[in-house]
């Protein structure tokens, strides 16, 4: 590989390789980028002081990600998930179902969705049905099933929710984590299965997940990143990421 000297191409790359194998080692990241281990260690201090990976004796590895609550997580990276709400808000027309999961990111969503003359928008999400409720040609479908207080969601199973018969035009989810193997999961299992219970309503499903998400795994898996046709993510993922995503047949829409 060619010496990297910019710092933010050094850590773009460390990133990918720990993305790639779930770990990197400091010597062979300083091997391979034609740099002193003293920098590589201050790189991965910077990316763990960033919350993308997580510093191990000798090296590195992909964080894990405890369950964090939904007024945390809607503190963290606003601007990103602003700009890729923006970007997800306009694949949505008119007359349409739309159904939305219960993230921060979806939750920026739904403060921008675009004036519709009808829109039927179906979801788990609390705080999202609460903002829409008295949004004029907006009907609201909270679905059933137990209320997870952390996140502000129900979950449960399809018929818990109500989901028996429900067909979306389109669908955005959002993402607890993003593994090596391409893998989309969740801190629960309750939130995981009822991701896959909303995913199977969706004629068209759309992943919104900042670049950190692409750099931390959890316990549950929901669906592969394939199983998405169009992913939107921020200016931040690298580009070896960036071209797996495309590989797998996705839209990528980098904002």
């Amino acid at each position: 590989m060619v010496r990297l000297v910019f710092a933010a191409d050094r850590r773009a790359a460390i990133l990918a390789k720990v993305f790639e194998d779930g770990h990197a080692r400091t010597v062979d990241l300083a091997e391979l980028l034609q740099v002193s281990e003293v920098t590589i260690r201050g790189d991965l201090d910077e990316l763990e002081r960033q919350g993308r990976i997580a510093r191990v004796h000798g090296g590195a590895t992909m964080p894990q990600s405890p369950l964090v609550g939904f007024d945390e997580r809607s503190t963290q990276r606003v601007e990103v998930k602003q700009r890729i709400a923006a970007a997800a808000a306009q694949l949505i027309n008119d007359g349409t179902t739309v159904v939305l999961d219960s993230g921060t990111t979806i939750y920026a969503l739904a403060c921008q969705l675009p004036t519709v003359s009808h829109l039927v928008v179906v979801t788990p999400g609390v705080s999202i049905a609460l903002r829409l409720m008295e949004v004029s040609g907006i009907e609201v479908r909270l679905l059933g099933g137990r209320v997870e207080p952390r996140i502000k969601a129900t979950v449960g199973s399809v018929r818990a929710q109500g989901l028996e018969g429900v067909i979306a035009h389109i669908a955005f989810f959002g993402a607890g984590g993003i593994d090596a193997d391409n893998d989309i999961a969740e801190g629960t299992f309750g939130i995981a299965d009822s991701k896959r219970s909303l995913m199977a309503t969706a004629r068209r499903r759309v992943l919104l997940a900042d670049s950190s998400k692409w750099a931390s795994e959890d316990r549950y898996k929901v669906a592969s990143v394939a199983e998405f046709d169009t992913v939107i993510t921020d200016d931040g993922l690298p580009e070896q990421l960036r071209e797996r995503v495309r590989s797998l047949g996705c839209e990528l829409i980098i904002v």
